[in-house]
């Protein structure tokens, strides 16, 4: 029996294009009831005229996604329910970091980020009362490994990926799945950065049996995962992490310490593992593990000092942050203590005198960079490092999750690591000289139930921190991304004494010290660490499996090679870097008939 679209009822964002265009063939040649989503009503009613003629139903809803509701409106108003959403729409505003305006920034996160809100906001209700609904939010390889010049899309395109693992994570009982794809294919976007004959080997033909897969009434019970597709090839992409190294915590975890056993942090060659959403197993592991460590080893060289280096560190009046101000004091460095309340950052500061450093409070809100990136300024002349810290939890699940309460979180997460970022650059690129560390986290890796408008940011901060690497490389700015767990006044209530006790937020510290120092030269990386822990999260893509270039499969052929696609064997990549992704793809150009794996 074949993938089952039968009366299936589908909305297309973004119909009006070309990817849009072969899903919707897709749906209507299997007897699907597709509504067409355009803010172009010409090219929707042509894709709608087009399902009618192979067979399908359609009906059109012009208009933006920000306007989820209407849309949705309309695909009941004409079939009566809605059982299948693709996430398709979306711009570009690409543009080198320096020159990227707020505009730039905020068009793109409203039509790929908060238009997927509003628009599976509408969906949401439907789905969980009738027991069945399926999503497909569309990534990029740019929002999984990073790009120049498009920070704000590949922010927005890996937020979207753990957006997918939340709605999936708390759709489960309903029947809902959420899966991300990541295309490589012929658009109206990629025609602006391609090549006609590039663009001519990535048929969107070959996109849509993947989408097909993962939607249809009968298809594969997958969820909450993502998938690289294009020119014949399908695989699944998946986060890996490293064993990592355990620090002892202790006052022998300094800088050096660090830098002395970091090689070990990034070390994949054995005991990398397929991070899941728990880390309690690891916890007790490393609890028992502490008292029995050996001070850490320092090596030769002679200890460090931050004497002169200045480091802006945004919510630094409590927890985290203030722990990363107390440790480069003592290194005595510059810090400045940023929060938005005056009390605890005068506090912080004092903290920060008494122990060596020299401190400075700069209130405010990260909405507002420029005051406090001229008081660091106007003190000390320059700013050398900037932690990206700040942040606000307002958990809720999805369906209780308001505008307000969805928006608030992206702000101060992700537009306001944005803008600092934005603030200090002028003057990391005239130094040539800069370290940017971002705070992103483990439920922005795995997406967890209840934070979908938290772990949407934390994986857009990801994305962001990839793309601005590649930029600031060649200026000797370095970015990279920590993903913190520790013992905070929320988990004071739950955790027992001697978990407080291991995972304080002084023993994540020495990492985020050593990621935003002078040591350390890596970057674009997405380090964990908690209780003395390092470890470092990496991509890892399945061999998959490929059709030929110039026979795009059927959505029943893709289902039949399925457990191909999904196997990890040793035929698994860890690309670095979208030309990497991209290599074995593009050489599909030329596979003109039969099969390979």
């Amino acid at each position: 029996m074949g993938l089952d679209f039968k009366d299936l009822v589908v909305v297309i964002t973004g119909g009006g294009g070309a990817l849009g265009r072969s899903y919707a063939l897709m749906y209507g040649r299997g007897g699907g009831k597709v509504v067409i989503n355009d803010v172009s009503k010409e090219a929707a009613e042509k894709v709608a005229a087009e399902v009618r003629q192979v067979g399908g139903q359609a009906a059109v809803a012009v208009g933006s996604v920000m306007d989820g509701q209407a849309i949705i409106d309309v695909a009941v108003k004409a079939f009566g329910t809605v059982h299948v959403l693709i996430n398709n729409a979306g711009i570009l505003r690409d543009k080198s970091f320096r020159n990227m305006t707020q505009k730039e920034f905020d068009e793109v996160y409203d039509i790929h980020i908060r238009g997927a809100f509003y628009m599976t906001k509408a969906v949401w209700p439907i789905f969980r009362a009738q027991k069945f609904g399926r999503i497909v939010n569309t990534s990029s390889p740019a929002g999984i490994y990073g790009n120049g010049g498009q920070t704000n899309y590949s922010g927005a395109k890996m937020g979207l990926v753990t957006f997918a693992q939340v709605w999936n994570a708390e759709g489960v009982k309903y029947n809902i799945k959420a899966n991300t794809i990541a295309p490589l294919a012929a658009s109206n976007m990629t025609a602006t950065v391609m090549t006609p004959e590039v663009l001519s080997h990535l048929s969107p033909e070959h996109i849509a049996p993947l989408v097909g897969v993962l939607t249809a009434r009968n298809g594969p019970d997958v969820g909450g995962r993502l998938f690289e597709v294009g020119a014949g090839f399908y695989g699944e992409v998946k986060w890996q992490q490293s064993e990592g190294h355990v620090f002892k915590a202790d006052d022998s975890f300094t800088p050096n310490a660090v830098d002395l056993a970091w090689p070990k942090v990034k070390d994949f060659s054995k005991g990398a593992t397929f991070p899941n959403k728990s880390d309690g197993p690891k916890m007790m592991e490393i609890v028992k593990l502490q008292p029995t460590l050996k001070p850490n080893p320092q090596g030769p060289a002679a200890p460090t000092s931050f004497k002169g280096y200045t480091v802006l560190i945004t919510g630094a009046g409590a927890g985290l942050g203030a722990a990363y101000a107390r440790y480069f004091a003592k290194y005595g460095a510059n810090v400045v203590v940023n929060d938005i309340n005056a009390e605890a950052a005068n506090k912080v500061v004092e903290e920060v005198n008494r122990l060596g450093g020299v401190g400075l409070a700069a209130v405010g809100s990260v909405e507002e960079p420029e005051p406090i990136v001229k008081a660091c300024v106007d003190k000390f002349g320059t700013v050398h490092a900037l932690i990206n810290n700040a942040g606000i939890l307002r958990d809720k699940a999805f369906i209780n999750t308001t505008p307000e309460l969805f928006d608030s979180v992206l702000n101060i997460h992700v537009r306001g690591s944005w803008k600092m970022a934005k603030a200090v650059w002028p003057y990391m690129y005239k130094q040539q000289f800069g370290r940017i560390l971002n705070t992103s986290s483990p439920n922005g890796v795995t997406g967890v139930h209840g934070q979908a408008n938290y772990g949407t940011a934390k994986a857009a901060i990801i994305g962001f921190t990839r793309a601005l690497a590649v930029e600031g490389n060649k200026n000797n700015i370095y970015v990279n991304a920590m993903c913190p767990s520790a013992g905070t006044a929320m988990t004071a209530t739950i955790w027992t004494q001697e978990l407080l006790d291991t995972f304080k937020p002084d023993f994540v510290a020495p990492i985020s010290a050593y990621l935003a120092s002078p040591l350390c030269h890596d970057n674009g990386l997405i380090i964990k660490a908690f209780g003395g822990l390092a470890s470092q999260y990496r991509w890892m893509r399945t061999g998959g499996y490929v059709f030929p270039n110039d026979r795009p499969a059927t959505p029943d052929q893709l289902a039949s090679k399925w457990d191909q696609v999904v196997k990890v064997d040793g035929r698994a990549i860890f690309p670095a870097n979208a030309a990497e992704a991209r290599a074995p793809i593009t050489a599909n150009f030329s596979y003109q008939k039969g099969a390979r794996l």
